[in-house]
């Protein structure tokens, strides 16, 4: 690679600064290349959120939605108001370049396939690769990018799948098997450490001493299955008196009360909780006897990664994203998709088997640590940018 090549930049675009597992890997990913590489990034946000600060800390970084030229702002809807809204773009677009030119990119790094993300490809205009992580199985690709679906994948040089599933979908769409490479998920598996021992956790939701305790974690929304969680708690309570339920994890006000009217009218009151959005997860995840993923689609979800780090076994349903992929047949149990009572009824054997679960948590511990620390996952990717970056 020639020495000019070696001091372009890395431009990391983001559709939104919020706590998710995409914008977490990224930020696992660029603290490791901050620390490993000497290639100079930026990060450039279609949205501001929380993260926001997150991001200043290890670079330069720009939420795009700031400007008071995108869609939206002051002074792009006074030159709306006008007819004049091309100028707007025109400026909006001037502004962006500007932020980009600060680490004189080699790559755009799109971390995601959505709409937001396209639109500031297109606004960057540069004449470098495009290299697109998908995070996206079938049902959120559609949500994310609807009709557009076929411009925001096209825009891509090449693709990092987080899981075979994902690949395996990309590829349905058209996309070469010889374009994707698939890097999965990874956490800094040594961060990962509950702060709070098993009994205060169990005090504060209220839980007898033998109680045991299953957990789920996500957004609480259709496609993370809280729907499920809950018929699953059922058919487990009901055989297992000392058995407790809680799903970490963010919710609007509008899902927590489809998820209450549930647990109510399922006869669940003071069984299945629901924490909403917590500091430390990893407290909760700790103090459980065995982690469920109720998920009907779930590309390659961050909080088995972390569950698994704390030694807890896993239990999934297959078809339906990247977890069976780490699970397999040593960490776990995977079912058959929407195979409730399949479900139930591994998590039961679990539950009544010290010892399975300490073997399986304990293989789970393993796994995590030997193939989805960032130490291992980050250099895959940074060769693949570097790969990138030099075929044009």
């Amino acid at each position: 690679m020639e020495n000019g090549s070696r001091e372009r930049g890395i431009l990391f675009v983001l559709p939104l600064a919020e706590r998710n597992g995409a914008t977490s890997s990224l930020l696992h990913f660029t603290r490791w290349f901050k620390a490993n590489s000497g290639r100079p990034f930026a990060i450039l946000l279609a949205e501001g959120g929380e993260l926001v600060a997150d991001c200043e800390k290890l670079t330069d970084a720009w939420p795009a939605d700031s400007s008071g030229w995108c869609p939206g702002g002051l002074r792009s809807r006074a030159l709306n108001a006008l007819s004049l809204g091309r100028w707007a773009r025109r400026a909006e677009k001037a502004e962006v370049r500007r932020f980009a030119s600060r680490c004189s990119p080699g790559l755009i790094y799109v971390n995601s396939l959505t709409t937001a993300g396209a639109r500031l490809v297109d606004l960057l205009e540069l004449d470098v690769p495009v290299l697109i992580h998908s995070h996206e199985l079938e049902w959120f690709l559609h949500r994310q990018t609807g009709s557009a679906m076929e411009h925001v994948l096209s825009q891509a040089t090449r693709f990092i799948a987080c899981s075979n599933a994902v690949k395996d979908n990309l590829c349905r769409h058209g996309i070469g098997r010889d374009r994707i490479d698939t890097v999965h998920e990874s956490i800094p598996v040594g961060r990962v450490a509950a702060e709070r021992a098993r009994g205060e956790v169990l005090r504060e939701l209220v839980l007898p001493d033998g109680a045991v305790l299953v957990v789920a974690s996500g957004i609480l929304y259709w496609g993370k299955g809280a729907d499920l969680f809950v018929q699953l708690a059922r058919e487990v309570c009901r055989r297992r008196p000392n058995a407790y339920f809680a799903w970490i994890g963010p919710a609007s006000p509008e899902q927590v009360l489809q998820f209450n009217h549930d647990v109510h009218l399922a006869g669940l009151g003071g069984r299945v909780f629901h924490t909403g959005a917590v500091a430390r997860p990893a407290d909760y995840f700790a103090a459980a006897d065995a982690f469920v993923l109720t998920s009907r689609e779930d590309s390659f979800p961050l909080a088995c990664l972390e569950a698994a780090a704390l030694g807890k076994p896993i239990v999934c349903f297959a078809d339906a994203g990247g977890a069976p992929e780490f699970v397999e047949d040593d960490c776990g149990f995977v079912v058959p998709y929407l195979d409730v009572a399949g479900m139930a009824e591994r998590l039961i054997f679990l539950l009544d088997s010290q010892e399975c679960r300490f073997k399986m948590g304990a293989a789970a511990r393993r796994k995590v640590t030997e193939r989805h620390d960032v130490s291992v996952a980050a250099p895959k990717i940074a060769e693949i940018i570097e790969r990138t970056i030099a075929g044009g």
